[in-house]
């Protein structure tokens, strides 16, 4: 089964974190293509050299994996609701 871009980039971070850590990068196949000041300024980029959507990730570089994970709560009260009210 093909690996995508991110579970590359996961397994290539140590190596990119040496030379990119806290920089926006551009990384396809676990190689880094390029580091951007924006993500908007890396997208347009690759747009012009012709990379396709799918072909590479933007990712700030950094340790662990807060760039490329979420955790989300659900802060709503639960609320009991009576069949006689």
């Amino acid at each position: 089964m093909k690996k995508s871009q991110l579970e590359m980039y996961k397994e290539s971070q140590p190596e990119l974190l040496k030379k990119y850590n806290g920089k926006i990068i551009a990384v396809t196949n676990g190689k880094a293509i390029g580091a951007y000041p924006t993500i908007l300024g890396a997208y347009r980029e690759l747009e012009e050299r012709g990379y396709e959507e799918g072909e590479y990730i933007i990712i700030k570089c950094t340790p662990g994996d807060s760039e490329y994970s979420a955790f989300f709560a659900n802060w709503q009260p639960f609320i009991a609701r009576s069949a006689n009210v």
